[in-house]
């Protein structure tokens, strides 16, 4: 019996080409018949239903499992010798039988009015988008993640040519060789190329000028100094990709349980800004279109964008035609906690989701969890045509939304019991306060303004302190070279007519030496004159000594942007070289030969490293009064760059100020992780309300139309029953998690409120709100088949949260 089930060559099925007339009705009797033939004419062989589905079902939980070894596997349980051509009937029958599936859910989603990609944009997640009359206001609404990935590029079909060709002296590249597919894949996860290219800079009517205050944005906009670590920032970097891909990645917006809001493809070019403008604006605009057709106002809370390069995005968002659509939707520019760190402190303070109000203990980096995911894909869609490559992406992502879902219950139960571990220390705090002589809460925010204003000091040089120091150089460069051309005219003065002939070059010399003091009194009375200075320095001067010192500084500065450059990249490569350590890893799958390449990396960077604080120490050593020497356990810990920027006192020494104490810093970081904590608690109890109300309106709509349609169109109600029990099969898991909520220790007893049913808002009539009835059996961590794995939610929460908020203060 399982050998009739799993076989894959179904031989003779027909004996002779089937007329084109009757070509469609055989077809579809083979289907009905449990077979699905791989030619469209001559029905000669085929595939059972259900071996395709079978590899269906492990593609979509195991993107490795490609096709070749699918068919050689079921060759080997019938111990046949695998053929080639099987990979390809497998193709063609695996086409057919996803085409069938979103026929069918198409037309489910058609009766239940929810078909089109606006409607299951702003319906993916249940917790995010579920809006109830009863909800809180939150001062964020919703929280979406954004990013590129460049692992799931494809690589384009050319015509290998034997010789190069040319044109105007310059080689032609090779022409295309892709075959024509009017197929469209990706179903409505994939926004189009003529929408991604329609938000190119090119085509934009006109841009926006930047606003002239003196706000903090505005000033990382102008000073900042992010784009030199980030390569995603340079343009030159973004605006083409290798030759060989045509696809070199995608780009996806989730929401902060990482469920796809929308997607699309990076054609030809690196993570260029056109991309994120389009998905922001296909989303606001959807929303703002739904908003109008119900007659609501524009939106209370804002939406909290992540993104790691969100410094730069955000000044380009307020130049493009997207500005007026952000100001409605209240866009919020954020940047995520792991990639935060890597800025300049700055930029951290402005961005930075710890001092973000509303945004609770969010780390806003889903699309990085996301990546390690999907990334299992890149070995099957690297050499897949644009069709197919989009065909694997949406199958496999549609899943992993129903996973998703599945875990909705598991990540709002773990961040509650984070949250509440949180707010239990803030006794602890408190006294630590009061040891400190803190006397409010508002002396941390008056601690922020400070060092802002600090920061952005550091940044503007003052003109006339870079005239100086360029007029005490062109002082120094004149006197050393009023020194070379006194010892030329010296050597004439031992001169021996026994010794050999040096005339020539003594001339020479001497005429070198004449024309550059001559360049260099120029330039010298040239500043003078800009400086209004009527006597020149000389040296040991007041002025002189001054000047000298701000060179020193600027020197110190230069061996510190150095240390920090290095000190960055390491960070990032001990991250990726240890993330199979925590968590998900199993989903990264770092190669042996990529791991061996990254420690090499580090091994060597070590020693860049110890060069680069010896030239530190070295500057800092030489200024007076001396700066603080690093030592080199000491530079290993500084993984964040606050800690750099505290160094910067050129102008102004900091380091007794309340704010730049490491034990203020360390309260004013808990302090802000307790406010977070907070705001988490807010979020969830909305998140579980919608959540449970979710699950019990879709449970009621199952039962109303089901009833309607079980005698009218019986194989409807089959494939709306089964469409709604793909959710419907987890709320059970839902209900016992959320209950469990309430036996945390901490769990206050008035919010027993947000464990009932509320009200949709696009529902006319209000429901009586009713108390959930609680499961009798009280769902407990690890006795669920391991559900609530420790590991992956101290990755989730408490690692990445924890140790990235260290902030080295």
């Amino acid at each position: 019996m399982q050998s009739q089930v799993l076989s894959v060559l179904i031989t003779d099925v027909s004996s002779k080409a089937i007329p084109r007339s009757t070509d469609r009705y055989q077809s579809a009797s083979l289907v009905r018949s449990g077979i699905i033939p791989v030619a469209p004419l001559i029905h000669t062989f085929g595939f059972t239903i259900r071996t395709v589905d079978l590899y269906h079902k492990l593609f979509v939980r195991c993107a490795r499992l490609g096709m070749q070894s699918f068919c050689k596997s079921i060759c080997d349980i019938h111990g046949v010798a695998y053929k080639p051509y099987l990979s390809t009937q497998l193709s063609a029958a695996f086409d057919l039988y996803i085409a069938i599936l979103n026929t069918v859910r198409n037309r489910t989603r058609e009766f239940l009015g929810r078909q089109g990609r606006d409607w299951r944009m702003l319906n993916a997640c249940p917790p995010c988008q579920y809006r109830l009359q009863e909800d809180d206001k939150l001062d964020v609404r919703m929280i979406v993640t954004m990013d590129g990935n460049d692992s799931l590029r494809r690589v384009e079909r050319k015509e290998d040519t034997l010789q190069s060709v040319e044109e105007n002296g310059e080689t032609l590249p090779q022409t295309s060789r892709e075959r024509m597919d009017h197929r469209v894949g990706g179903g409505d996860y994939f926004a189009s190329r003529s929408e991604t290219n329609a938000w190119a800079e090119a085509n934009w009517p006109n841009a926006d000028d930047l606003p002239v205050t003196d706000s903090p944005a505005v000033h990382v906009w102008e000073e900042g100094r992010c784009e030199d670590r980030w390569e995603n920032m340079k343009d030159t970097n973004t605006v083409r990709s290798s030759a060989k891909f045509f696809e070199h990645g995608w780009f996806v917006v989730l929401c902060r349980h990482m469920a796809l809001l929308l997607a699309c493809d990076m054609v030809k070019s690196g993570e260029l800004y056109q991309y994120p403008l389009c998905l922001l604006s296909i989303f606001l605009g959807a929303e703002k279109a739904e908003r109008e057709k119900r007659g609501e106002q524009k939106p209370n809370g804002r939406l909290a964008v992540v993104y790691d390069i969100m410094c730069k995005f955000s000044k380009t968002v307020r130049r493009s035609p997207l500005n007026s659509l952000a100001i409605w939707g209240m866009f919020l520019p954020v940047i995520g906690t792991m990639h935060g760190y890597a800025h300049e402190r700055v930029c951290q303070l402005v961005f930075l989701m710890l001092y973000i109000v509303g945004v609770g203990l969010e780390d806003g980096e889903g699309c990085e969890r996301y990546f390690s995911v999907t990334n299992s894909l890149a070995s099957i869609t690297r050499y897949q045509s644009i069709f197919h490559r989009r065909q694997s992406i949406a199958e496999f992502v549609y899943y992993h939304d129903l996973q998703t879902y599945s875990n909705l219950s598991k990540f709002i139960y773990g961040n509650y019991k984070q949250a509440l571990r949180i707010i239990r220390t803030k006794y602890l705090v408190r006294s630590r306060m009061q040891e400190s002589g803190i006397s409010s809460p508002e002396v941390f925010y008056t601690w922020l303004v400070e060092e802002g204003e600090y920061l952005r000091n550091l940044c503007k040089t003052p003109p006339k302190e870079t005239i100086e120091m360029e007029y005490f150089a062109k002082l120094d460069a004149l006197q050393s070279c009023q020194r070379r051309l006194a010892e030329v005219c010296k050597a004439w003065i031992p001169y021996s007519t026994t010794a050999r002939d040096k005339t020539n070059a003594l001339e020479t010399k001497h005429r070198n030496e004449q024309e550059n003091e001559r360049k260099l009194i120029a330039d010298v009375q040239a500043l003078e004159e800009r400086l209004e200075i009527s006597s020149r320095w000389v040296e040991g001067s007041e002025e002189w000594l001054k000047a000298k010192k701000m060179v020193g500084e600027a020197g110190y500065q230069k061996a510190l942007d150095k240390l920090e450059g290095l000190l960055v990249a390491r960070m990032f490569e001990m991250g990726r070289l240890n993330v199979a350590g925590t968590g998900n890893s199993m989903l990264l799958c770092l190669g042996y030969k990529m791991r061996k390449h990254i420690a090499k990396a580090m091994k060597t960077r070590s020693k860049s490293i110890q060069a680069a604080m010896k030239a530190y120490n070295e500057a800092a050593a030489a200024l007076r009064p001396p700066r603080r020497i690093i030592q080199w356990e000491e530079v290993l810990d500084l993984t964040f760059l606050s800690e750099f920027d505290l160094l910067r006192d050129s102008r102004e020494d900091i380091r007794e100020r309340q704010w730049a104490t490491p034990k203020n810093r360390q309260i004013m970081l808990e302090f802000f992780k307790l406010i977070r904590a907070e705001e988490e608690l807010q979020r969830l109890h909305v998140e579980i309300r919608r959540l449970l109300t979710f699950m019990h309106d879709e449970e009621h709509e199952l039962h109303i139309r089901c009833a309607a349609l079980e005698v009218d169109n019986p194989p409807l109600a089959l494939q709306l029953q089964q469409h709604f029990q793909e959710r419907n099969r987890f709320n059970a898991l839902h209900r016992r998690r959320l209950f469990a909520i309430k036996k945390l220790p901490g769990f206050d007893p008035h919010n027993l409120i947000y464990f009932r049913i509320g009200t949709y808002v696009g529902r006319q009539n209000s429901m009586t709100v009713d108390e959930v009835e609680e499961p009798g059996d009280v769902w407990l961590e690890d006795a669920d088949g391991g559900e609530d794995d420790e590991d992956e939610l101290n990755t989730r929460w408490t690692t990445v949260v924890d140790a990235a908020t260290t902030d080295a203060l």
